[in-house]
């Protein structure tokens, strides 16, 4: 499958990789490696510099502290080789002040790999001896790897990635090894990778002594598994095949069916900053705890399954704070506790892109443990067409959700629908394989999400209705003649914020019976009156009135009138409003009574407390098979 378009900034900042500005000046101890050894496996263990006028096929290894690489310009390439560059030292020996610049990295199984050799076998708690620490990869180019482009593996600290293009990588762009800590990915532009593994074009898979044929998720742009309190700041992610970063713990791959290369992980990708980075045309721009809600049945996972095929993940206290999510479908996924999401710039032509989501399936109902300790503060959102773009699924607890805007406005945090997911993981659809009849290649993906509805109309902040008064009457005649009046005053947060403008935002309303049940459940949208649908808003000149007409044959839950006044002579932030209904039908038992009513002035949930909640005691109401009167 083709990676997807580059986003112009993407392309813009990969550009400025390129051109990023002079280059450091050589070490001046550094030693010239000259094109005679460009056909060999070179090892440095002194600052060096490569000759630049010719290729490099077997790699460089670089094997003690205190070495810089200067590749000026070179290109490393080869399309059979395992390492690049590989920066490596036995586990219980430290390496530090490690500098590797300039290279141009082609073709091999990891472009760059920095490695603890013996790390699988280090014993818990004594996992930081002999640490890596300053160890720096700049101004470079990963491109085209059959693997990972930039391997990060086991338990490796202190390292920081800068000003680095990666693309094209046949799985993750950059991986970050479980264990690993302490380092920073900035400045970089990681864009189209991950179309190799797990490849949209399918591929096969044995499993259980069967083959299948599997079209799968591809890749991420950054891979965090198991790697904890690292920083991922100021890059841009574009065309990652599975989206910008995905945090999680490798659940203990196939420990049956590759006892070899298995080994215990004991760590969450836990405590992770990702901030200021720009994510454009992603399916997921930074999904926490991204396979807590995934059947991981064919991976043969060594960790324990509380249901068939599915295991706990470990991404805990992650934030993700002042990023750009342009173009995402879904901005920023939690599926573990303790998220930080706050700051963020979500903005989308598709109504159907979400900003937030919470929530995660399987641990929610089979343990009772919904997402928890999530906040969400101060972002922004502008997805054309949604007003609603923070949503939860599966339940949630304890989540702080305040002062984020959809399109200038407060909005608030409602229930979504599951996004769309596979089988299992990585996987979106298979078919057992038959080699006299081998399925089509072509491409496939999991479905678009829908547009969803806005959130229920709500009033959890407003002020009671004062002078409220509500009557339905005709309710013994047949539907479509009922009649509503539904009239008061609130006194709403003043000066208002944001302006008071029903006109162009419009209203909710909603009269619920004693049983909770939502008689009428309608949000009038703004918009001024059109003369041929004879359907609008009208304003007076004062701007503080405002009247709604609806005379089309088919109202909103009946209802053909709405007046609005701001009385702002008597009380700033006084409202006085009328809805009535003509050709209502309202499925109403008198028997429950009383009524309660909504008036939202900043649908649909009035996180601003422009709203306004009428409530009557029994004695208060008065009702018959005709009619129920509440005042």
């Amino acid at each position: 499958m083709p990676p997807k378009p580059l986003a112009p900034l993407a392309l813009a900042a990969s550009l400025a990789v390129a051109a990023a500005g002079p280059a450091p000046a050589l070490e001046p101890e550094s030693q010239l490696v000259g094109c005679d050894q460009a056909d060999t496996r070179v090892t440095i263990a002194v600052s060096s510099h490569l000759d630049p006028s010719c290729t490099w096929t077997r790699g460089v290894e670089i094997v003690a502290s205190g070495v810089t690489l200067d590749c000026q310009g070179a290109h490393i390439a080869a399309p059979d080789r395992r390492y690049g560059v590989s920066i490596v030292a036995p586990s219980d020996v430290a390496l530090s002040d490690v500098t590797v610049r300039n290279c141009h990295i082609e073709g091999f199984l990891n472009n760059v790999h920095i490695e603890r050799e013996g790390f699988r076998e280090l014993a818990e708690g004594e996992e930081y001896e002999h640490a890596f620490s300053n160890i720096l990869v700049e101004d470079s180019t990963s491109l085209s790897s059959r693997g990972v482009g930039i391997f990060v593996d086991g338990y490796v600290t202190g390292v920081t990635l800068r000003n680095l293009h990666v693309e094209g990588s046949g799985s993750a762009g950059i991986y970050l090894e479980h264990g690993s800590k302490d380092n920073v990915v900035e400045h970089s532009t990681i864009v189209n990778n991950g179309y190799g593994e797990n490849s949209p074009s399918g591929q096969l898979f044995e499993f259980l002594g069967a083959s299948f044929w599997f079209w799968g998720s591809g890749r991420e742009g950054i891979a965090i598994d198991g790697s904890r309190f690292n920083r991922v700041a100021d890059n841009v992610f574009s065309g990652n095949s599975s989206g910008g970063i995905l945090l999680y713990k490798n659940c203990g791959e196939f420990v049956n069916q590759r006892p070899e290369r298995w080994w215990h992980r004991r760590y969450g990708a836990d405590g992770n900053w990702i901030e200021r980075n720009h994510f454009a045309g992603e399916d997921n721009g930074v999904w926490i705890a991204s396979r807590m809600g995934e059947n991981t049945l064919p991976m043969d996972c060594s960790d324990p399954q509380y249901l068939p095929g599915v295991v706990l993940d470990y991404a805990a206290d992650d934030v993700v704070r002042e990023n750009v999510f342009e173009d995402v479908t879904f901005g920023v996924r939690v599926e573990d506790d303790g998220a930080v999401v706050a700051d963020n710039v979500f903005t989308s032509s598709d109504p159907a892109h979400q900003a937030v989501v919470i929530g995660t399936r399987f641990r929610t109902d089979a343990l009772g443990q919904p997402v928890d300790g999530t906040a969400i503060t101060g972002n922004q959102a502008a997805i054309a067409g949604s007003a609603s773009p923070y949503r939860w699924i599966h339940g949630h607890a304890g989540t702080t959700f305040a002062g984020n805007r959809s399109h200038g406005r407060v909005a608030g945090l409602c229930e979504g629908e599951q996004p769309p997911i596979g089988p299992f993981v990585f996987v979106v659809d298979a078919v057992a394989y038959d080699p006299a009849n081998p399925p089509s290649s072509e491409p496939r993906e999991l479905p678009p999400p829908a547009v969803l509805a806005p959130c229920p109309s709500a009033c959890a902040a407003g002020a009671p209705v004062e002078k409220a008064r509500i009557a339905l009457r005709k309710l013994h005649t047949p539907p479509g003649d009922d009649l509503l009046s539904f009239e008061g005053r609130l006194l709403a947060p003043h000066p208002f914020d944001p302006p008071l403008d029903p006109a162009a935002v419009g209203v909710g309303v909603v009269v619920e019976d004693a049983a909770g049940t939502r008689v009428v459940d309608v949000q009038v949208p703004g918009g001024a009156f059109d003369p041929a649908t004879k359907v609008g808003w009208k304003a007076s000149r004062s701007g503080r009135s405002w009247t709604f007409v609806d005379r089309s044959d088919a109202p909103r839950a009946g209802i053909t009138r709405i007046a609005i006044r701001h009385l702002s002579g008597k009380q700033p932030g006084l409202v006085e409003f009328r809805v009535t209904g003509k050709r209502g039908s309202y499925a109403l038992d008198p028997a429950e009574v009383p009524l309660s009513g909504l008036l939202i002035l900043d649908p649909p949930t009035a996180e601003t407390g422009q709203c306004g909640r009428a409530s009557f005691e029994g004695p208060a109401c008065r009702s018959d098979a005709k009619r129920v009167s509440c005042r």
